[in-house]
């Protein structure tokens, strides 16, 4: 009888294995066509097409969907993000869609990291993101290893990664520039307080190394005397600055690398030292803008964003359709000095 049953079963594997070997095979997923590699990490350069580059003369055969993450913390934000939108418009006829994603409130690995895993598992064909702190290599990394090129803008780790390019400010040069503006209306001597965005996102923190750097190597009889962070929140530099004037009556300046300097500016005119409390800045949103008119603020460092927020989408289509490679690993954008002499000349208000 057991040796009835052992026959049965054999018979019965025996057919199993036939009827598999028989069976159809799946249709192995289409490999990704293979891309160029990117330029080396650390190589820089301005692009001549800054604002006007424009998507290869190709069309996708397929969709392609381009992930965008930022942020709205503050109105540095609002013409990034006008231009993410204008580069969906520009890639539309090709079958493109361009999506502005934000995460959160602040820069961390912990969120945009999460949000590059969370694009990936959406299928997204390439990402353009915010890159503040080290943590975000290895989630770029993924990305990139996973067939999907990732651009990085406005903010970029030191840590080499497999990203195609960066666009953004040169933040060390441009912090560098910043200190050459406050120590000209200082007159080279007095005391500055330092207000930054986040000491965790490295491109504040290189906007205000280049600025101490510049003191110490340009103008020695300025002295810091503190740095805090107010999370690119104007409110929250509003009340610092009025505490740095408290703690220091013969504060002379007030420089602040990143969101929300209007904060200072207001609290220097309410206490009515305009013109004895300098603010050096960056960027033109408009709320600062009114305070570079008024002249409390002394100068703002701006960059383009709309060009911040456009050009990374149809930089990657083009990578994607096309295999072009952009010339530079870091694509630096424009940067101008805006003070109230010369404010006509590149500000145009939104409102």
């Amino acid at each position: 009888m057991k040796k009835t049953v052992w026959m049965l079963i054999s018979i019965l594997v025996l057919m199993a294995l036939l009827v598999s070997a028989c069976a159809p095979a799946k249709p192995e997923a289409p490999a990704k066509p293979s891309l160029p590699p990117g330029p080396a990490f650390d190589s820089g350069c301005q692009m001549d097409d800054e604002g006007t580059v424009m998507p290869v003369d190709k069309k996708s055969d397929k969709p392609i969907k381009i992930a965008v993450l930022g942020l709205e913390n503050n109105p540095f934000w609002i013409p990034v993000k006008a231009g993410t939108l204008k580069a969906g418009e520009i890639l539309k006829p090709y079958n493109v869609t361009v999506d502005w994603i934000v995460p959160g409130d602040d820069h961390t690995a912990k969120v945009f990291g999460a949000a590059i895993e969370s694009a990936i598992t959406q299928g997204y064909d390439a990402i353009a993101t915010i890159a503040g702190d080290a943590g975000m290599a290895p989630y770029i990394d993924k990305a990139v290893d996973a067939g999907i090129p990732v651009a990085t803008f406005d903010s970029e780790t030191a840590t080499v990664n497999k990203r195609l390019f960066f666009m953004g400010g040169d933040e060390y040069t441009l912090g560098y520039t910043a200190g050459e503006a406050m120590a000209k209306a200082l007159n080279y001597k007095g005391k500055v307080a330092i207000i930054t965005g986040f000491l965790s996102v490295e491109a504040h923190e290189l906007r205000r190394k280049g600025f101490e750097d510049y003191m110490k190597e340009k103008a020695p009889g300025i002295e810091i005397v503190g740095v805090v962070e107010n999370q690119d929140k104007a409110d929250v530099a509003f009340t610092q600055a009025k505490d740095f004037m408290t703690a220091y009556p013969d504060l002379n300046g007030i420089y602040v690398t990143a969101g929300g300097p209007f904060g200072a500016a207001k609290a220097v005119e309410d206490s009515g030292k305009s013109g004895k409390v300098w603010v050096v800045s960056f960027d033109m949103v408009d709320e600062t803008m009114e305070f570079v008119k008024s002249g409390t603020i002394y100068a703002t460092i701006a960059l383009d964003p709309f060009n911040v927020g456009r050009d990374p989408a149809i930089r990657l289509y083009n990578y994607l359709v096309g295999g072009e490679v952009p010339k530079c690993g870091k694509l630096f954008s424009k940067a101008n000095v805006v003070t109230k002499e010369n404010m006509d000349q590149y500000y145009t208000p939104s409102k």
